[in-house]
């Protein structure tokens, strides 16, 4: 239960980071002016923050906006949310059965 509870925690918050780096690209989007030849430098920061947060599901580009309607986009979003959340738990649990191997010597 308590590893359900971490990984919940982890995904949460990856999730609220999710919707929250959408929402300022979006804003400082719509903030910078029409005239500049090229996106400004924090404008290109949040674009590439906002494809590493949304790694594995990054290709969702690619599907129709139809399969997810409205505010279910957030299923996605949540599920993607939720593979960070056992990657990182799976690797901070491998790094500790490493760490006790190489500790007793074995």
């Amino acid at each position: 239960m308590k590893k359900f509870a971490i990984i919940g925690l982890f995904a949460l918050i990856h999730f609220g980071l999710s919707v929250m780096i959408v929402a300022v690209s979006m804003s400082v989007a719509t903030a910078m002016s029409e005239v500049q030849p090229e996106p400004s430098f924090t404008f290109r920061i949040l674009v590439e923050t906002t494809r590493i947060v949304h790694f594995p599901i990054i290709s969702m580009s690619l599907y129709s906006r139809q399969w997810f309607p409205g505010n279910w986009i957030y299923v996605p979003m949540l599920a993607n949310s939720f593979l960070w959340a056992a990657g990182i738990y799976l690797l901070h649990t491998l790094g500790k059965k490493i760490r006790e191997i190489t500790r007793n010597g074995k």
